[in-house]
């Protein structure tokens, strides 16, 4: 198969958020969470960060997990600590110690905003970022602890601008009655808060400084917890255009002052539809658990505080944190319990609300997975009119041409253009496009919006009509321990599924078999597999060592005669080679990108010595020494050389010895020298033999 290349492009935004799952996964407590990608949640013990109370979580536009943190370290989607993810200055026993929200029109970068505790000397708010395409996409925090403001409460909540683009955070100046409301743009953090006086000075004891500040999902109220010392609820109206909060009510749900050792109200959030405040107290020994409901449609003090509804009173656990969550129901935790305890219908007064203790189970009762607190998100989440303007095609294959565009949501919309990126517009709110070939096209949209913001949303997106549903390469094959690298290049805004459950581009793998990849872009969905499959290596055999002597040949032959290429030691590249020396001789053979080889010694055999009859030692190089020629093995061995008179000149019993034609250090003359031979083969046979050498200068 042909490789099919996939090219990076840029977005301004790769988010598709029509239900928006960036709330899907939550870590909290004591390394437990829940993953409310599936109905019921289901429960989970793998996190590897703990928290006495705060603690945030973010995930993709899919419900994937990216990270979370516990307000000091950042995980990533692994499990393992974040790169440069320590250190950072929230605090573990801090209500709303962090927040994690996307920094607005980007596709890859996070703000993590943290709040110190109250027992802190000096608790700081502060912010870090983090960058999603580093580390190979498991992200990286690139920016660390950027002071914003020093000595504020236990308190911080996030919420959309009317814009749906921008964020507000905000936090409570300690010794004040002053809220600082921030807003984050695509052009960062504006540090100049807009400030405003509820009329309740929070001081004293430092505890006083405990208890949570929450959003509704529509963004509209906000409702803070004072604890200890205080022991009330504000309600609050926030204007999410100004970031002007005003009209404070104060509620006192606790009807008698609570004992001095008890928290007093702590936990808080809104139903669904924004008409009810849920409130979780911690009073005295004899009712330790308290949660609240109120009905705050009237705007009145006394009104709410008559409509208060004790939900539910139970011993021995403690209240903690009480969160909205993606399937619009409240989730509540109560500190060393063992399971999350639920409201299945928060938009439902009194009874009806139907609250369930102890609903989902996450550890044994030595375990105390559940501690006080639970994930801090962006409320805006929670409703679906607050997500920002945006679009995909209708969720198919990625080699359909005919491509149909919806957009997330049409309420506040006045109208619409398109344009198709093939020079094509149009101004149908949903319309069907036909493009005439494959190819990426720059697709963009302007709603003109009759919002509070009064202004025009641009949004562009690249999308991609595959002209091969081959990406993958060739299949292939291997004999040799595997750890083959396959996948694709990066496509940004391709969402990557693996067979193995990897979500990256490409994947190292050490195991033969077949692997698929789906590739998901804007709803267009294609898949390809590639098969990596077990070569047997081959084998090569040379047969046992063998012997050789003088003027002989031997025949080494690669048996079966059915590979792709071969190499000798000696350079020959056929299958067999004839050698006449002793030595050690080795041939590598391929098959199919295989290799093996074999190795064979070759030995001086039992064989017939052989003498010359002349020699020239004249210093030129050539049969310089008389002796025997070449190793042959014998078991014993005499050799004697004498003169024309019959004087000993030359004696040895080393087969290897030979005579260089002088005696005593001089030149023995031209002439003929008779020499005897007396030895025992390998057989043990005894044989002499004899004859003349002639000595030429």
């Amino acid at each position: 198969m042909k490789k099919y290349i996939l090219t990076t492009c840029l977005l301004i935004s790769a988010s598709f958020i029509f239900a928006q799952k960036q709330t899907n996964v939550w870590y909290f407590g004591n390394r437990v969470g829940l993953d409310f990608n599936q109905t019921p949640p289901l429960a989970l013990n793998n996190g590897t960060a703990n928290s006495q109370e705060g603690s945030a979580s973010m995930c993709d536009n899919n419900g994937n997990l990216l990270f979370y943190t516990n307000g000091i370290t950042v995980q990533n989607r692994k499990h393992v600590t974040m790169v440069n993810g320590t250190g950072l200055l929230g605090n573990l026993s801090s209500t709303n110690n962090v927040v994690i929200v996307p920094m607005p029109e980007n596709d890859s970068m996070y703000f993590i905003f943290a709040t110190g505790a109250a027992g802190q000397l000096l608790p700081l708010f502060t912010y870090s970022i983090v960058d999603m395409k580093a580390d190979g996409g498991f992200g990286a925090v690139i920016l660390k602890n950027v002071l914003i403001e020093e000595i504020i409460l236990e308190k911080l909540a996030a919420i959309r601008h009317c814009n749906n683009r921008d964020i507000w955070i905000v936090v409570q100046k300690w010794g004040t009655d002053a809220y600082y409301s921030y807003l984050l743009t695509s052009g960062g953090l504006n540090t100049t808060p807009v400030i405003s006086n509820t009329g309740l000075v929070v001081n004293g004891q430092v505890n006083n400084a405990i208890g949570t500040l929450k959003f509704s999902s529509k963004g509209d109220k906000l409702v803070a917890c004072h604890s200890f010392d205080n022991d009330v609820v504000q309600v609050m109206d926030f204007d999410n255009t100004s970031g002007v909060i005003s009209n404070p009510l104060i509620i006192r749900p606790n009807a008698t002052p609570h004992q001095s050792s008890y928290i007093g109200v702590y936990g808080a959030d809104f139903s669904p539809d924004g008409k009810l405040l849920y409130v979780s107290a911690n009073n005295s020994n004899t009712d330790p658990c308290t949660l609240y409901q109120f009905d705050i449609t009237s705007n009145n003090a006394a009104s709410i505080l008559a409509s208060k509804q004790i939900i539910a009173q139970t011993r021995p656990w403690f209240a903690g944190a009480v969160q909205l969550g993606p399937d619009k129901k409240i989730y509540m935790a109560m500190w060393n319990d063992t399971s999350i305890s639920v409201i299945n219908n928060p938009n439902t007064y009194g009874a009806g609300c139907n609250f369930i203790y102890n609903k989902i189970k996450l550890g044994s009762t030595n375990s105390t997975p559940v501690q006080f607190g639970l994930p801090t998100f962006m409320q805006s989440y929670f409703d679906s009119s607050s997500n920002p303007y945006d679009f995909t095609r209708v969720a198919g294959n990625c080699l359909d041409r005919n491509v149909s565009f919806i957009i997330n949501r049409l309420n506040g919309i006045d109208s619409v253009k398109w344009n198709f990126g093939d020079g094509q517009q149009s101004q149908t709110l949903q319309p069907l496009h036909s493009y005439t070939s494959s190819g990426f096209y720059d697709v963009s949209l302007i709603v003109y919006k009759i919002d509070c913001s009064g202004l025009n949303d641009t949004i562009k997106r690249k999308i991609w009509i595959a002209s091969s549903s081959i990406f993958l390469g060739a299949d292939t094959a291997s004999c040799n321990d595997l750890n083959l690298q396959i996948g694709v290049d990066e496509i940004f805004g391709v969402n990557y599924l693996w067979n193995t459950g990897f979500n990256s581009n490409k994947i190292y793998t050490t195991t033969f078999g077949d692997y698929w990849l789906e590739l998901e872009q804007n709803g267009c969905k294609i898949r390809d597999t590639i098969k990596v499959s077990l070569n047997p290596k081959p084998l090569v055999n040379l047969g046992s060592d063998t012997t050789i002597c003088r003027f002989n040949t031997v025949l080494l032959k690669v048996e079966p005669s059915i590979y792709d290429t071969y190499l000798w030691s000696t350079g020959a590249n056929t299958s067999s080679i004839l050698v006449n020396q002793i030595g050690t001789y080795f041939v590598t053979v391929t098959q199919s990108a295989c290799e093996a080889s074999d190795t064979i010694q070759i030995t001086p055999g039992d064989c017939d010595l052989y003498i010359p009859s002349a020699f020239t030692p004249n210093n030129d190089n050539l049969n310089e020494t008389f002796g025997v020629i070449d190793n042959v093995l014998v078991q014993y061995f005499s050799m004697q050389i004498f003169s024309k008179w019959g004087q000993l000149i030359f004696n040895s019993n080393d087969i290897t010895k030979k005579w260089d034609g002088t005696f005593k250090g001089k030149k023995m003359p031209n002439g003929s020298y008779l020499w005897m031979l007396n030895y025992v083969n390998q057989k043990s046979k005894k044989i002499y033999q004899q004859g003349t050498i002639m000595l030429i200068r």
